[in-house]
């Protein structure tokens, strides 16, 4: 049994078909690896009932930095249960509680609150998590706090305008998130007060409340996040979104002013024939961009798709 091995630092057991009896039988032989920094119970379902007995002992892994719990039943009252022992977690790094559909709002609530004090955090998984504009609002208060940040994903909810604006005003805010310095080897990202060089990775796909206004406006926010290797922001799938001309253009002057940038997702969305090809321009001249997707029904009749970064979904 894991008794055996004390000295265990990683644990991953994923697709297990792994019941709340078997986490239950699993916590009580977990109890003696105190070392364990990765935990990994993902597509497993636990439920709630499962995590309760998760929770009573993960407070004993001081050295946790990895814990994922991926599609594992979970809902806003088993966030309630995993937020005191998450709180003596401060040396997490990665924390993600994606699939879980059922942790909604009053359970991102729940995890904001003690967010503040997991200031080593660097990944962050809220994917079809099912939360919606006030969970957000809790979570743009702990983001702040979270000065390591390097990936977020809120992708597949909920979402509107407001609160995607609003995160990702946040997340630009330099008094908030900007550490004073690049990553190594980035001498091209600015050190201007006024970015955040932090974070790289962000994913705010298919919220079904977004529309092409509060794309636009992540448009003329996101040069402020210039290291930046991934924009995943594309409409949802059964209300997709169209970009004004002057929405498509502010996302091509910001293009630019993202010089990390190695993949954008745009499908999902619709341009005029002008914002599209300012955009496949900027895209075409960017020199790191590898990869620009966009829905193929969603071109426009005769515009010019020849740039070598640009897939068609």
């Amino acid at each position: 049994g894991l008794s055996s091995v004390p000295h265990l630092a990683v644990l991953r057991l994923g697709y297990v078909g792994m019941t709340a009896v078997g986490m239950s039988s699993l916590a009580l032989g977990m109890r003696h690896l105190a070392g364990l920094r990765e935990l990994a119970i993902h597509d497993n379902e636990i439920g709630d009932a499962g995590l309760e007995s998760l929770t009573a002992v993960l407070p004993t892994f001081t050295a946790m930095q990895v814990l994922v719990l991926v599609q594992t039943g979970i809902s806003s009252t088993g966030m309630r249960t995993l937020v005191p022992a998450l709180r003596q977690l401060t040396r997490l790094i990665t924390l993600d509680i994606s699939y879980n559909r059922d942790i909604r709002d009053h359970g991102l609530e729940s995890l904001a609150h003690i967010l503040p004090l997991l200031k080593a955090m660097k990944v962050l998984n809220l994917m079809r998590t099912g939360i919606s504009d006030r969970g957000i609002s809790a979570l743009v208060k702990a983001l702040p706090h979270l000065v390591e940040l390097q990936e977020l994903n809120v992708s597949y909810n909920n979402i509107g305008d407001s609160g995607i604006v609003s995160l990702v005003q946040t997340l630009c805010q330099p008094s908030s998130l900007d550490t004073g310095h690049n990553r190594a080897g980035d001498k091209n990202l600015t050190t201007s007060p006024h970015y955040n060089n932090t974070l790289q990775e962000l994913y705010i796909e298919e919220n079904s409340g977004v529309t092409g206004a509060g794309l636009g406006r992540v448009a003329q926010l996101i040069s402020a996040l210039p290291a930046l290797t991934e924009l995943h922001m594309s409409g949802d799938y059964n209300t997709p979104a169209h970009l004004s001309d002057t929405a498509a253009m502010a996302l091509a002057e910001a293009l630019p002013r993202l010089p990390a940038l190695e993949e954008l997702d745009l499908r999902n969305i619709s341009m005029e024939p002008a914002g599209f090809q300012a955009v496949m321009q900027a895209a075409k001249e960017h020199p790191t961009l590898r990869e620009l997707w966009y829905t193929w029904r969603r071109v426009p009749e005769g515009a010019d798709t020849t740039a070598s970064c640009l897939k068609l979904w």
